[in-house]
This record gives structure tokens, sequence and C-alpha cells, in this order.
């Protein structure tokens, strides 16, 4: 296959889309762009992500492998896979890479840009400014005077005045409207409008963050999605920090909680009109149907289910059970497909469409979603892990006033296994199982009930990731400012 016969690639991470949200409002009207997009591809409906939250999640995709074989996660922050990333092995194929990321973590500080020819994050205004995370922080309101000096120092004029715009861009305008949706859809739009139609195909990565917390949608769509009868006024008094709920600092009421999901949905369907915005211009440029369109949802989101607020100490559908969509009617063209994948399948899947050779590394997925025969085909169990609970119980107990001692049960790593029929989820001195049919919200563990499924599956899964052990730390460190920035988005460190 020549480089023109191969699709581009257009893979958008919807930052913590979760699928008992997402997969409904395909039919309801919640997200229609989406809606479109699935009726001309393949929706996948028990896509589960390997990891509940972005860090490992993004580096499951990005290597193909499980947590405890890449190794990032919340004691190892740094990207610096063993065997090659997506995007380098999509660039060896002759594949131009560009990528802009919403989320703080998904940044070159981590070590995501590999492979990428450019990158940027959601507030910068050129794909070669200068790294500005230093001055830029939403709570660093004094970095003036040596900061910023420290920053440009040997900058050349051209850089210099590029930093100066995306600082000023970056501290007071660029969080006006959103979080960094318009912006980034607007970027996406103009490279697009730029590159799309050379000759040799690209592969372009988007991380939008609106869904993530705090929620904070536009105003005519929170004006729609909030709870019929809801006080507007309750909406800016909610406490949006999802730690005090879980150290039980905070009551969470249920009307909290549907206020919560309003506010929610309110993002999703927000960003669904940036995603018109990238197909429109798709069509516009007359690439759309030579380029496949992955849409995912990195992980999900706990909005008061399992007592829980956020994405982390669980491994509960809520968290692990995401939207994938693919579009590129050339290939796939089964409406849905609805048994197991995982999300590090996108490495396969993408390289497969690229004409890439499969890395040599047995850790690496083999399992391509692009049909064989006119068929996805699907695993028959998926896998997903969490080894170093984020944030800590120290850091936990620092930020709430009150810290709850029951809240000190989540200090344990996890695993899970998934079939069409059961769903095991591992700790190190307990195990829950739970019927996917008969109880898909996870409502009654039946451990006790069936010890000998318990011990088939977790035979299968110390058969493919042995014994279950926490992840270790290593001695990196985050930048001040960095952390702020993490901070805003809910990251305890």
């Amino acid at each position: 296959m020549s480089l023109k016969q191969r699709p581009n690639v257009l893979l958008i991470v919807l930052d913590t889309a979760r699928a008992r949200t997402v997969l409904p409002g395909l039919e309801s009207g919640l997200m229609p762009t989406l809606s479109r997009i699935a009726s001309d591809g393949t929706t996948f409906t028990d896509a589960t992500a390997t990891a509940p939250w972005t860090l490992p999640s993004h580096a499951g995709m990005f290597t193909g492998k499980y947590t405890s074989s890449h190794g990032v996660h919340a004691g190892n922050h740094i990207f610096d896979p063993d065997s090659e990333p997506l995007a380098s092995r999509i660039s060896n194929a002759g594949y131009r890479t560009a990528g802009i990321s919403g989320n703080v973590w998904i940044s070159p500080e981590f070590g995501f840009d590999a492979g990428f020819d450019e990158f940027s994050m959601k507030w910068d205004l050129f794909w070669d400014a200068p790294e500005l995370s230093s001055v830029i922080s939403n709570r660093n309101t004094t970095a003036t005077g040596d900061t910023i000096l420290d920053v440009f120092r040997g900058q050349g004029p051209v850089d210099l005045l590029k930093g100066t715009l995306t600082t000023g861009y970056a501290k007071f305008l660029a969080e006006r409207h959103d979080d960094g949706a318009h912006h980034t859809t607007s970027r996406t739009v103009e490279w697009l409008e730029q590159n799309g139609t050379e000759d040799d195909p690209f592969f372009y990565f988007l991380n939008y963050v609106e869904p993530h917390l705090p929620y904070e949608p536009p105003a005519p769509f929170l004006d729609e999605y909030l709870p019929d009868g809801a006080d507007p006024s309750r909406v800016s008094d909610l406490n949006q920090d999802p730690w005090q709920y879980v150290a039980g600092d905070q009551e969470l009421t249920d009307a909290d909680v549907e206020i919560f999901k309003g506010l929610y949905e309110a993002e999703l369907a927000y960003l669904d009109t940036q995603l018109e915005r990238l197909y429109d211009t798709l069509a516009e440029q007359c690439i759309l149907d030579e380029t496949a369109i992955i849409l995912v949802g990195d992980h999900g989101e706990n909005i008061g289910e399992h007592g829980l607020m956020d994405h982390q100490y669980c491994l509960y559908e809520t968290l692990i059970h995401v939207p994938l969509v693919i579009r590129y009617p050339e290939l796939f063209d089964e409406e849905e497909v609805s048994g197991p994948v995982e999300l590090r399948d996108l490495y396969p899947t993408v390289t497969d469409l690229a004409g890439a050779e499969q890395p040599a590394d047995t850790d690496v997925s083999t399992h391509s979603l692009v049909p064989r025969d006119g068929t996805v085909p699907v695993r028959d169990r998926a896998i997903a892990e969490y080894l170093v609970p984020q944030p800590s119980m120290d850091s936990l107990r620092e930020a709430v006033e009150s810290f709850d001692e029951a809240a000190t049960r989540f200090d344990r790593p996890l695993r899970a296994i998934k079939t069409t029929d059961w769903k095991f989820i591992e700790a190190p001195d307990d195990t829950e199982l739970y019927d996917r049919d008969d109880d898909p919200i996870e409502w009654i563990d039946v451990a006790s009930i069936h010890p000998d499924i318990c011990e088939l599956l977790g035979t299968d899964l110390r058969d493919e990731l042995g014994r279950l052990a926490r992840g270790t730390s290593d001695s990196n460190t985050i930048s001040a400012n960095k952390k702020e920035r993490l901070e805003d988005l809910g990251y305890l460190q």
C-alpha cells in the first residue's frame, strides 16, 4: 500500500468521557455530532480502559501495553517507554505527526511529545512556542520579573515575541469561554486547512479535557442541562472538590449528584459542538473519507456512584467502561461491536491502518481492531489495572479539614478482568465478583457465591500479569507550576 493509499488518522480523546453517559447520549441527542460520526462507523459498546485515569491510560494507548508493563502511574510520571511509542512508529512509516493536549499530564514535561513532529498544549498560540508552564499556571498570578526572565533568557526575538503573546493569552484569555476546546479546535481546523491535503498522510492527536472536573460548561449548555427545579445559585455554591467527598469531609447529597450529572452532560454537549467543527472541516477539505476518525474516552468518571467522585480508587465500570467509535467506512462498516476490546488495542489498530510494522515486544497488544473478512475481532476478556492510589492518603489528609479513617480502605492496588458474563476485581486482601448481565451497575458482590469463577478469573489474571503488587515509585519530581496546573484539574500530589 502506497502512502497516498493509507488513511489519515485523527485520534480524539474525550478526557473523562464515560460510556454510561455517552453511549445512551448517542440515542438521546446529547451528542448529535458523535452520533452522526457513529452512524457512518463502528461503535464499540464494551471498550475497556486499561487504567482508570489519564496518565497510565494514555501511556497504554501510546504503547499498546498494560500499566504493569509500561510502568507509568502515580509513582512514575515520566513516559519513557522501552518500546517505540505510537507517534514514533507512525512517523517512521511516513506519517506527519501532530498533537494538542488539554490535560497537563499529557505534556512534553512528562514525555508525551515523543515521536510528534509538532506538539502543543491547549494554552499555546504557536506550535513552536517556548515551554511556558512556569509562568502560566492558573494559580501563579505573581509570575513576573525574575521568573519570566528565567524562562525567556536566551530566546531569540521571534521566540521571545511568541512566548510573550502566549503567556498573555494563557494567563488572561485562554479560559474565558471554556477549558480550551474552542481554541484547540480552531488551531486544529487551521492545521487541517493548511496541511490536510498534502500527499503524505497525517496522524493527529487531540485531548479535550472539557468533561473533567471542575465542570464549568458555557452558560447556554448549563441552562439546558440543569435538572428541572434546580436553583441556578446552587450551581455556583456547589463544592467541586472531589476529595472532600471521598475523605468524608463533606456530604454528597442526592440533589448534589443530580446537579453534577447535569453539569457533566452539559460539558459533553458543548464538546460535541467542537467535534462538529472538526467533522465539517474534514468534509470541506474533501478528506473525510480518507481519514480514520477514532473517538475514545481515556477513562470514565464517578458521579456519586459507589459513594465516589472523580476517577480514582476503583475499577468499577463507571471508570473503565469507555466510549469508542471508529469511522472509516472503507473498513469499518459494522454498526456495533459488542464484544470486549481494550484501549491498548488502539496501538496495533493505528499501526495496522498506517501499514507500519508491529514491534517485536511481546507485551504490546497485537489485537488490531481493523476488520478481518468484514468482521472486527474481539477479545474473550479485558483487563484493567490501578497500581498506585492517586492521591496518596497523606495528600488526601492534608487536603481536607476532617479525614474519615474509613477512606484508608482506598490505599491499595487493584486489577480487574472482564468477560462477557463476569467482572472480577482483585485487591491484596479482597476480591469482588459481579454478574454483568444481572447487575451491570455492580451493586451486588457475588464472590462468596461463585468461588469457582473467582478462582478461574484470578488464575487468568496471574497468568497474564503475575501476582498483584503495588507499583513502585521513583524519584522524579514535578515542577512547582506544573503541579499547580494539575491541582487546578483536581489532582493532588
